[in-house]
């Protein structure tokens, strides 16, 4: 009997381990937000018939901030728009926000139109100027199921880049 439980227990700790380790290979761990492969379940589950926006942020002078202050600040300064997207995105509604790599961002808004997107963006960059960061935006709204999520990022990354162009003169 003992050596019964003691299986037992082990096969549980076993079972939680990989349950944790799956969990923590979806999000990012400085701002706890989804990361690429979060992503990929989440879209995977997006319903279908529903329109989505899409918005793409990379923040403008990181590699300055890392520089003149240490990766520290850096770092604080990601945290930072990690929150304000996350915040947005909740308030909009479903959806969530998903740490794309270094310091870019991908929000993905369920329900949303054009219209709500405008307003979504407008939120952002008054939420950003706020707390003294700049961030390019891109954004794009389309309907699901999308067949290439890579697609849509492109495009969305290329409307973010627009931006960066307009800010940068």
């Amino acid at each position: 009997m003992m050596t019964l439980s003691r299986f037992i227990a082990i096969m549980i700790r076993n079972r939680d381990a990989a349950r944790e380790l799956e969990r923590m290979s979806l999000y990012d761990q400085m701002t706890g937000l989804l990361n690429r492969r979060g992503l990929s379940n989440y879209f995977n589950n997006l319903p279908k018939g529903i329109s989505c926006a899409f918005v793409f942020g990379d923040v403008n002078g990181l590699k300055r901030m890392n520089d003149v202050h240490g990766h520290e600040a850096g770092d604080v300064l990601i945290k930072t728009v990690a929150r304000i997207m996350q915040r947005a995105q909740q308030d909009a509604g479903e959806g969530h926000v998903f740490r794309m790599g270094g310091d870019e961002f991908l929000m993905i808004v369920e329900h949303a139109d054009g219209q709500k997107t405008v307003a979504i963006i407008q939120s952002l960059r008054d939420a950003f100027r706020a707390n003294n960061v700049s961030v390019a935006l891109g954004h794009l709204t389309c309907m699901t199921p999308i067949s290439d999520i890579d697609a849509i990022i492109t495009k969305v990354d290329r409307e973010m880049y627009k931006d960066k162009g307009r800010q940068k003169r």
